[in-house]
């Protein structure tokens, strides 16, 4: 089994809101992101998290968080 098949098996173990709740382990996820904007037709700027892999990616996910209940 490779390393990120590994790595990814055992985050599926952890829960998101451990993850999220734990200072330590926020900053750890948060470090690798990239702020980025992009500008709608309506003229809106929206912003976002970006996560680029190191190395050559081999694949790509893409997560869209409903905007309901969010400031």
């Amino acid at each position: 089994m490779s390393d990120r098949r590994r790595f990814l098996k055992g985050l599926t173990s952890i829960p998101l809101a451990t993850v999220l709740a734990n200072p330590r382990l926020a900053a750890a996820v948060s470090a690798g992101l990239q702020e980025v904007e992009a500008n709608l037709a309506d003229g809106r700027t929206v912003k976002a998290a970006l996560a680029v892999p190191q190395g050559q990616a081999k694949g790509s996910i893409l997560l869209i968080h409903e905007w309901w209940g969010l400031i």
